[in-house]
């Protein structure tokens, strides 16, 4: 995968142009699809799925820090 192009809007959004292998392509759409599904039938969103993921692994992540 290769990002060919960003273009910044005034309004603060973004449009990013990649460049895709047939197969990053499904794979983009697959779990795109599937993000949409899960958010709409449970409402959580990208945000909590991070801050959920990183309590859950920040024990770990500490440890590896201190060695």
């Amino acid at each position: 995968m290769e990002v060919l192009d960003i273009i910044e809007h005034k309004d603060g959004s973004a449009t990013y142009q990649f460049d895709l292998t047939p197969q990053e392509h499904d794979a983009m759409c697959r779990n795109g699809i599937m993000w949409a599904i899960l958010a709409g039938v449970t409402g959580i969103t990208q945000e909590q799925v991070i801050h959920d993921y990183l309590d859950t692994h920040s024990e770990g992540l500490e440890k590896e820090d201190e060695a």
